[in-house]
């Protein structure tokens, strides 16, 4: 897995977003693991000292990888991220501040690391995700995790897939983003299955 990859070299995990000098999210965490998803010569050609939407960012956009996308839905020039991070200080992506899979206490199987969205309309370049303090924890909203499927899914820290039925409670959901709250989930709950691939899903 790509994010754990880049925990290997870089001894923490990806930062969400990295700001530039204007003190502004200038780069995504989709562009900082492309050389880990097979994608060294697109990061080469991406500029660091210019924002994502720069003038020779922008001639990249429709490179996006498809790995960004939901299995069999990216349409030629597509440039829409439909796997997320869950930004926050509570969450596994607190900003700027950087993360170890040991700081993660509520233990990697339970803890959310990407989420699909289907609306939030996030360019793959843009230093923008969903924000734990603003988004939806019903499941299969735009402003939350949703997708195409029947069952909406995430990856969890440990690299397993869970898929979240529409009986998934909010409160569970919530619990499952949080990094360090200290909940205690069980399967039992219900709702939040492993799959071995989400791609073999029913879609809607």
């Amino acid at each position: 897995m790509a994010v754990a990859n880049y925990n290997e070299v870089h001894g923490h995990l990806p930062p969400p977003y990295v700001l530039g000098p204007d003190g502004k999210r200038w780069h995504s965490w989709r562009v900082l693991i492309l050389p880990y998803i097979e994608q060294n010569e697109l990061f080469q050609a991406y500029k660091f000292d210019e924002p994502w939407d720069g003038p020779n960012n922008r001639r990249l956009a429709e490179r996006m990888p498809r790995t960004y996308s939901f299995h069999g839905s990216p349409k030629p020039g597509s440039t829409t991220a439909n796997y997320l991070a869950v930004v926050g200080d509570e969450t596994a992506w607190p900003g700027t501040r950087k993360v170890k899979f040991e700081d993660v206490t509520d233990g990697t199987s339970s803890t959310i690391l990407l989420v699909e969205n289907d609306g939030a309309g996030v360019h793959w370049m843009e230093p923008r995700d969903l924000s734990f303090a603003e988004m939806s924890f019903e499941p299969n909203t735009p402003s939350g995790i949703g997708s195409p499927y029947r069952s909406s899914a995430a990856v969890m820290l440990d690299g397993s897939v869970r898929s979240f039925s529409a009986k998934l409670q909010p409160d569970v959901l919530r619990a499952m983003l949080t990094a360090r709250g200290g909940e205690k989930l069980r399967d039992a709950e219900g709702g939040w299955d492993v799959i071995e691939d989400g791609r073999t899903r029913e879609r809607r």
